[in-house]
């Protein structure tokens, strides 16, 4: 586990830099110690080592998860995110461990990735990005909005997803856009369907796509198509 004060910022032009970098400068910090973390919780044991450490791993994070909603963390990515955002004690890091948990039995019993993690990531941001609390029906759709995202980014041409992902749109509403903004960028980069071209031209290709569906969300008029 990470003994670093504080994460860095995602890689750059990774469909998670686009996410942050279109996330407000004041909750940038937190957005990046969130996605950090939930690498850190899913972050599985060498092939080598015994299944049970990362079960291990995992309790040591829902006792983590425990401090933290005490203001007791121990970790120092928790405890410098509580010292700059003390108002992220309300925030569900449960929810992080109880869907890496899930992941962790789905690769386990069918050899595919899991998408619960993610959906809770998601949701997590969400709760982070919106000045107003959300609704558990609103959650709900953002977490599964959350996981189809990932199912598009291991393969854009997954038809299901797509169709899964109109309707969550629909049902989130157009008024809640503008505060999800960097979670519609991500959906975005995730969706789109281009042949790589070349560092410079995806780049920039990247950087268009996530402006065009920032400034779409912001007027709450964001479309998967």
């Amino acid at each position: 586990m990470s003994s670093a004060p504080a994460p860095t910022p995602p890689a750059a032009g990774s469909h998670r830099y686009f996410t942050w970098l279109y996330t407000p400068a004041a909750l940038r910090d937190e957005l990046a110690t969130l996605l950090a973390l939930a690498d850190e919780i899913a972050s599985d044991p060498p092939v080598s080592a015994d299944h049970s450490v990362a079960h291990v791993r995992l309790q040591w994070w829902r006792w983590e998860a425990e401090r933290f909603a005490r203001g007791e963390p121990q970790h120092p990515w928790l405890r410098a995110l509580l010292a700059q955002y003390p108002t992220t004690a309300a925030l569900n890091l449960q929810g992080l461990v109880d869907a890496a948990a899930v992941d962790l039995a789905t690769r386990t019993l069918t050899s595919q990735p899991g998408h619960a993690l993610q959906g809770a990531l998601f949701q997590l941001a969400a709760n982070a990005l919106c000045t107003q609390p959300l609704s558990a029906q609103l959650q709900a759709s953002i977490a599964e909005l959350g996981a189809a995202t990932q199912k598009l980014e291991q393969d854009p041409d997954d038809q299901q997803a797509r169709a899964q992902l109109e309707l969550l749109l629909l049902n989130i509403g157009d008024t809640a856009q503008p505060q999800l903004a960097p979670l519609l960028v991500w959906l975005a980069l995730a969706a789109r369907r281009s042949h790589r071209r070349g560092p410079l031209l995806d780049t920039l290709s990247d950087n268009l796509v996530a402006w065009r569906a920032a400034r779409r969300a912001a007027r709450g008029r964001f479309r998967l198509t």
